[in-house]
């Protein structure tokens, strides 16, 4: 089972390397543990998918660093 620190911490590394293009990459992830029929990395990914989107809203003042 994956901890939800763990959730946090893969979603602040996806949003720092791909910013907003994040939220499809964790989204396609959770789609191929879906279409393979693993439920809880699916719950996983799409719990990260919704993190990635928070943390790169225009309004959430996260920025890349340079």
């Amino acid at each position: 089972m994956v901890s939800e620190e763990d959730v946090w911490r893969t979603a602040f590394i996806i949003a720092d390397q791909y910013g907003p293009e994040g939220v499809d990459f964790a989204q396609r992830m959770a789609e191929s543990f879906e279409i393979g029929g693993k439920m809880e990395e699916h719950r996983a990914w799409a719990s990260i998918t919704a993190k990635v989107a928070t943390l790169t809203a225009e309004d959430a003042g996260f920025t890349r660093p340079n």
